[in-house]
């Protein structure tokens, strides 16, 4: 793997900067401010209470075993609090679950899938990073590629920023009027954080 110096990491992040409004910036600030969120949910659930709607959901998600009920939940529109239940849930079967999310990772599209994915390899006790760099080409929806690089920053090791940058300009390069670059910007910003300072 190729080694970089603090000084090119510096360089480039002046030339790439982060933008304070995208995706990646929304869910980077939602894995460092857990607490903030569940706070949030559950004031919420309190405060506006749940609707019929939410209290099906919540039966779904804690009557839910199998892998095909669960990975149908990971595609459902829920409220906050019964998202943070289905989370749970995923992190408790994750054995189980890891190979069909590696699986459907490769071709799904759909953003709640997506944030729940994200949200899966961010959380889960297995690092996925290899796997991830190994079938990161292979993956279709260049959105979620733009929120996987976030797990490569949170759980990566330096030797992985190289190709976040060449990530980062490919994504400028062939999106310009999308905010993807922005999941391997601060991919490179977690990574010279943890391993460069």
């Amino acid at each position: 793997m190729t080694t970089i110096s603090k000084k090119e990491v510096h360089k480039f992040l002046d030339k790439h900067p982060d933008i304070p409004f995208s995706a990646a910036k929304f869910e980077y600030s939602l894995y460092l401010e857990p607490e903030a969120v569940e706070y949030a949910n559950a004031v919420s659930e309190k405060m506006l209470g749940e609707s019929e709607e939410d209290l099906r959901s919540k039966r779904m998600i804690e009557r839910a075993e199998t892998t095909e009920e669960m990975l149908k939940l990971m595609r459902k529109p829920l409220s906050g609090g019964n998202r943070s239940r289905l989370r749970g849930k995923l992190l408790e079967y994750e054995t189980v679950l890891m190979p069909c999310i590696k699986e459907k990772t490769m071709k799904n599209g759909q953003d709640i899938f997506i944030e729940n994915t994200l949200y899966f390899f961010l959380h889960c006790e297995e690092n996925c990073c290899n796997w991830l760099m190994k079938e990161y080409s292979n993956i279709r929806n260049e959105y979620l590629k733009s929120m996987l690089c976030l797990v490569i920053g949170f759980r990566g090791d330096v030797e992985m920023i190289p190709f976040l940058m060449k990530e980062t300009e490919r994504l400028e390069r062939m999106y310009p009027q999308e905010t993807y670059a922005q999941g391997p910007i601060l991919a490179i910003q977690e990574l010279a954080v943890r391993f460069l300072n």
